[in-house]
């Protein structure tokens, strides 16, 4: 396989564009002040059970499709475990319903050995007990870490595009991973502000239709007319962070 030419992060964004955009979505849109507020103050080791529960839910929700959604099922999801219903009558993917009462059920078991691999302080232990769970996978491990406070990016479509990284061929994580972190620290080198607060702003953006590329990884514009402008949670239970990071489920 050759090698993949992947461009300076540079190249794709400067810092100046990604702090306008930033600043643009803090003072536009409904979830860019909540995004900022979450990833700068609100990340970091769960403090319950139920709140790491309530984070392994979110991931095992998330993986393909929108926030939004997401969003919807969590509010569902969440009603059921707490009226005692199988969890399968929220959310009919049956194989994701087992693993989300798995999460539930096991929690202070998890939560004990979650502990333990945090007070290791070793980021690869980490990851691979994340992406040991049912149904956290390749990329949402990264998400998963970045909420129990890691700073680190995660590989998903939209982080990989903003790097130059078209969605076919499928480059290997390992790389795809690189161009993300490189991207990520450029810009908090330049800006101040942690790889997890720029991650989820450029999650932010590419989500509302802000920062604008496509599969092809086309060269990034930015559009400050974006169509709609509706809150990802909007209608959905209130979650404690915009991504449902620390999300306790209050039995």
């Amino acid at each position: 396989m050759v090698d993949p030419v992947i461009p300076p992060p540079a190249e794709r964004l400067s810092a100046d564009t990604y702090l306008a955009v930033r600043d643009w979505l803090i003072e536009h849109d409904p979830d860019g002040q909540r995004f900022l507020q979450w990833s700068r103050e609100e990340t970091g080791p769960p403090q319950s059970p139920e709140a790491m529960a309530g984070e392994i839910i979110w991931i095992i929700l998330c993986a393909g499709r929108s926030g939004k959604a997401a969003s919807t099922l969590m509010r569902k999801v969440r009603a059921a475990i707490h009226d005692g219903r199988p969890v399968v009558e929220a959310f009919g993917y049956r194989a994701k319903a087992a693993a989300i009462e798995r999460a539930w059920n096991d929690r202070r078991s998890d939560f004990s050995e979650l502990q333990a691999v945090l007070a290791s302080s070793d980021v690869d232990r980490l990851l691979a007990w994340c992406r040991a769970l049912p149904f956290v996978g390749e990329t949402t491990q990264y998400q998963l870490a970045k909420n129990f406070g890691v700073q680190c990016a995660k590989p998903d479509i939209w982080m990989c595009r903003l790097c130059g990284i078209p969605d076919k061929p499928r480059l290997p994580l390992k790389v795809r991973f690189h161009a993300c972190m490189e991207l990520c620290s450029m810009l908090a080198s330049a800006t101040g502000d942690s790889i997890a607060t720029i991650d989820s702003m450029l999650w932010l953006g590419c989500n509302k239709g802000v920062l604008v590329t496509d599969g092809s990884a086309r060269p990034i514009a930015v559009n400050l007319t974006p169509r709609t402008l509706e809150s990802i949670h909007e209608g959905a239970v209130e979650p404690a962070s915009p991504e449902a990071g620390q999300l306790t489920l209050d039995i």
